[in-house]
């Protein structure tokens, strides 16, 4: 079951600090709920987040493509074990208040070694809108934790 999200955030945090949170990958487990483990994987991240139970989804991605801190290009790494294809892009522009307009989009598709496993995650996907609500979810909690962290007045009066 191939995916495909879009999303659109504005997060009233300064776009470096945002730019910088993102790259972030060690630190994503501290604020992202569903995600329980990044580590490093040479020149890629992977990540290991809570997926269709019994099993995690884990992904190894690398930037294709890096503009900072406005743009950031991703896919997963070819021939490292892993059961989420991805690809997608980040990017980042300044809002007149000194915040961040966020567009993300992300595509993907699980793959498990059993073919059992992959009829149990669509049969999963399809009831519960994952992975796309993990998505969601997830960055919903980076701005959370962004704007706790930028808390600003300027900020938070033109967005009130």
């Amino acid at each position: 079951m191939r995916f495909r999200e879009e999303l659109v955030l504005n997060i009233r945090a300064p776009r470096e600090a945002v730019w910088a949170a993102f790259q972030d990958f060690s630190n994503w487990p501290v604020w992202a709920k569903a995600i329980k483990e990044v580590s490093r994987e040479g020149s890629a991240w992977r990540f290991r987040a809570r997926g269709q139970p019994p099993v995690d989804l884990v992904w190894v991605a690398e930037a294709t493509q890096r503009r900072p801190p406005e743009f950031l290009e991703f896919r997963s790494v070819p021939g490292v074990p892993h059961n989420l294809e991805i690809s997608g892009w980040l990017r980042l522009s300044e809002t007149e208040d000194g915040g961040t307009h966020l567009e993300l989009l992300f595509e993907g598709q699980p793959h498990y070694d059993s073919p059992l496993l992959d009829k149990a995650a669509e049969w999963y996907a399809t009831l519960f809108g994952e992975p796309n609500k993990l998505l969601k979810v997830t960055f919903e909690q980076f701005k959370e934790h962004l704007e706790k962290a930028h808390h600003s007045p300027k900020l938070s009066a033109s967005t009130a």
